[in-house]
């Protein structure tokens, strides 16, 4: 995992946050401050991290993709205009990140549980109706488990697609994929999980 400042005796120190915008954030970076790789960090570690876990299935290979991502966004941040959102930018460096990782490992099929990486771990109507609350977990445990089973690129342009709520074209520019080949994913992954989910694993 990237690691924030640390003090002399070892421990972590963290720089305290202070309501940083994304464009204060990028201003602090781009003049190579260290409280603006802190605030970064601070914002975006997490999201960064949840989003290769998605895509790539296993907690170590994603650790290594957040910590790759950083060190792109390092490198590149002089060339990020100000004023733009930042996240559609850090979205696109950590899918490409993924993708490479995906294509050197041969595109393999993982099979982990993916409820690690939910972005929303509590059912909405937890508190009113336990009831309701357990079948909500239950049918995104069942969700995060067929999506599991998809293929890699299947599984990032489901997410992209759900998750980022990324329209084909956007999902095309992030991934450097054709449009035509992003439909085609999305639809076989799409059919792939009615058959997962109805049982209908032979289909």
């Amino acid at each position: 995992m990237v690691e924030t400042e640390k003090a002399p005796t070892g421990a972590r120190r963290r720089v305290p946050v202070h309501g940083f915008t994304d464009e204060q954030i990028i201003r602090l970076c781009q003049q190579g401050r260290q409280e603006g790789f802190a605030q970064l960090l601070h914002a975006y570690q997490d999201r960064i991290y949840r989003r290769a876990y998605s895509f790539l299935r296993d907690r170590e290979d994603a650790l290594d993709a957040t910590q790759d991502v950083f060190l792109r966004v390092l490198n590149a941040v002089g060339n990020f205009r100000a004023g733009e959102p930042l996240w559609p930018w850090l979205r696109k460096i950590t899918t490409n990140t993924c993708l490479n990782k995906i294509r050197a490992t041969g595109s393999r099929p993982q099979t982990v549980p993916l409820d690690e990486a939910l972005d929303n771990p509590h059912p909405p109507a937890g508190r009113d109706d336990p009831q309701r609350a357990a079948e909500l977990a239950w049918d995104r445990r069942r969700l995060a488990e067929a999506l599991a089973q998809l293929p890699p690129l299947q599984r990032m342009v489901v997410v992209l697609r759900h998750e980022e709520q990324l329209t084909y074209d956007e999902i095309a520019n992030v991934t450097n994929l054709p449009l035509g080949t992003v439909k085609t994913h999305l639809f076989r992954a799409r059919r792939r999980l009615r058959q997962l989910l109805h049982g209908e694993v032979g289909a």
